[in-house]
């Protein structure tokens, strides 16, 4: 039996506790030992029902403690998917968009969160290809911009050859600009032979490469050809004309028109071939009357003095051309046709550069009325001086 005071263990007839002195009371005191005896017996019980069960919840816990890491898990590796794939596409996005750099970096984060992952290596693998493609693009327009035309031409070549092995989007704006940096090569190639070329004939055979190439790239340089096409026609006409060969210069002027359709210059040359063709063959006929009327002062002046040169420019391109242009005025008292200034060009050293003619338009000026000239004279590369020599016309 216990104390019910101090909870001392205490003899079984014992009046007082030997331990705090409390006088004890039997009947209190073997009910509160039985309440003890009870509460100790179930408490022994509980822990003996715990003890039996426990087989039984060891494989609970064990569940539950594996499914709670596998949450972990699975939650850790599905933030860790959603960040590559997001990687990815940012990577995929930024390389369709030509930003290759932005590109490799994307991917290569990517590759960092999964490695080994198959698919983003050949991604990675293809970025770097593009970053190389379009370094050696850039050489190649570099190679354009400074006419290396035959160095450029063969990279393009190689580079072709490459992508011909390639496949995906990422690779089909390369061969867009391939396209491009062709027709540069082919367009900047005929613009660094035009200079030596001086027939029709050869510039109409550039004329037809630049067909096959896409208008607006070769609109420029097919203007400069046709402006060409119609210098040499005019000039080529022009001597022809001089030497009163009609026919010829009719001939070499509707070949200059096959190419400059419609050309205004060159039309106008005809009608003056045609109008010369008939002056000379009136001349004849007029010849003797002309010359008993040379002796009145008015006709003489009409003849010798009907044209005045109010404006004259010369000036020299980037591309070492001449052009000429200049103003006269009829200051005879009939009208005058058939205006053709002769001219000579001289170069820094005042020696003779060539010489060169140029018909006034419009065709006929009336007494009091103005005209333009203007003509082009190809390759010169120095500052040159330019001298009239001689305006002759004819009288209406």
């Amino acid at each position: 039996m216990y104390c019910h005071h101090c909870g001392e263990k205490v003899m079984k007839n014992s009046l007082f506790c030997s331990q705090c002195g409390t006088k004890l009371d039997h009947e209190e005191l073997i009910s509160a030992n039985n309440q003890g005896e009870l509460a100790a017996a179930l408490e022994t019980n509980r822990k003996n029902k715990v003890v039996s069960l426990l087989p039984l919840l060891l494989p609970f816990i064990s569940l539950l403690l594996v499914s709670t890491g596998l949450t972990f898990y699975y939650v850790k590796e599905s933030n860790i998917n959603e960040e590559t794939l997001e990687l990815k596409r940012l990577a995929d996005q930024a390389a369709l968009d030509g930003n290759f750099k932005e590109a490799k970096k994307y991917g290569s984060e990517a590759l960092e969160q999964r490695p080994g992952f198959m698919v983003l290596e050949t991604d990675l693998e293809a970025i770097n290809d593009a970053i190389q493609y379009q370094q050696r693009i850039k050489n190649i327009s570099n190679d354009i911009k400074k006419s290396h035309f035959n160095r450029a031409s063969k990279e393009l070549a190689s580079l072709k050859d490459e992508l011909t092995r390639k496949h995906g989007p990422i690779y089909q704006p390369f061969n867009e600009q391939l396209q491009e940096k062709n027709i540069s090569i082919t367009v900047g190639s005929i613009k660094q032979e035009l200079n030596n070329l001086n027939t029709i004939d050869e510039l109409a055979n550039k004329l037809t490469i630049l067909a096959s190439l896409p208008r607006e790239a070769a609109t420029a340089t097919r203007e400069q050809i046709l402006n060409k096409i119609v210098q040499l026609s005019t000039d080529k006409a022009e001597t022809e004309l001089s030497n009163k060969q009609f026919s010829n210069a009719f001939i070499t002027i509707d070949k200059g028109l096959q190419y400059a359709v419609n050309d205004e210059k060159l039309l106008s040359l005809k009608t003056r071939v045609q109008q010369e063709k008939e002056a000379f063959e009136l001349a004849e006929q007029q010849r003797i009357e002309q010359a008993l009327k040379a002796a009145e002062q008015e006709d003489l002046k009409n003849r010798t003095a009907a044209v005045e040169v109010t404006d004259f420019i010369v000036e020299v391109d980037e591309y070492g051309d001449i052009y000429l242009k200049g103003t006269v005025k009829n200051t005879a008292t009939k009208g005058i046709n058939s205006i053709t200034i002769s001219y000579t060009i001289f170069d820094e050293n005042k020696e003779i550069l060539d010489k060169g003619e140029v018909t006034v338009y419009p065709f006929e000026l009336a007494p009091g009325e103005s005209g333009t000239f203007e003509d082009t004279y190809f390759g010169a590369y120095q500052d040159v001086t330019v001298e009239i020599d001689n305006i002759t016309w004819y009288l209406n």
